[in-house]
């Protein structure tokens, strides 16, 4: 699914929500410093997963730049209830250290097509591939949990806010707003015009 249309009926659900933990979109204020970078993404979308290549030198740059880095997945084809692996990575963001590797964990199923649309699935998955984490106890607090979806409705509010049109795109927060950084299409391009961003602030 294109993502104007993915992004287009994300705006028919969702009410305007205010976002939280740093990412204050809406922030009445007179700062426009930058504060955090944003990068939308689809674990099926293909070149998600060619820009998870430069994610290292990215992380990076925005830490030298001292920012916070967000990387914020949105899903491709269902209700937002349903995106647990979406859900399920917003959640492995409160274990340390975890959160990278279910990215790629997830970035992977979708470059080979492996179907995780059950949350079920999904565990099975994580179980596999970060088997340092008892998936099943966890899903029950946090991933099959309120808090999952709403850090995932959060998301896409402020992919609503910024503009969202394609995959992967970067966003610079401030506490005045959010905007999308103009890029080139080029996966390796957009990498490095990012850090180059990034190193002149």
């Amino acid at each position: 699914m294109p993502a104007l249309r993915i992004i287009t009926a994300f705006r028919r659900t969702l009410t305007a929500m205010v976002i939280t933990a740093g990412l204050s979109a809406g922030a009445a204020t007179a700062s426009d410093q930058p504060i955090a970078l944003v990068e939308f993404a689809s674990f099926d979308c293909q070149f998600c997963q060619q820009m998870g290549q430069h994610h290292h030198s990215i992380e990076a740059a925005v830490d030298s730049a001292g920012l916070d880095y967000r990387y914020v997945p949105l899903p491709s084809h269902t209700r937002l209830a349903e995106a647990w692996r979406e859900r399920a990575y917003y959640a492995s963001r409160t274990i340390p250290g975890i959160a990278d590797e279910a990215r790629r964990a997830f970035l992977a199923a979708g470059a080979t097509n492996v179907p995780l649309n059950e949350l079920d699935a999904v565990l099975a998955h994580l179980e596999l591939h970060l088997p340092q984490v008892r998936w099943n106890d966890f899903a029950e607090d946090h991933i099959d949990a309120p808090g999952s979806q709403e850090a995932l409705e959060r998301g896409v509010e402020l992919a609503r806010r910024a503009g969202l049109r394609s995959f992967p795109s970067f966003a610079v927060v401030s506490r005045s707003g959010v905007e999308l950084l103009s890029l080139p299409a080029d996966v390796d391009a957009k990498a490095q015009a990012v850090i180059d961003y990034l190193e002149t602030l």
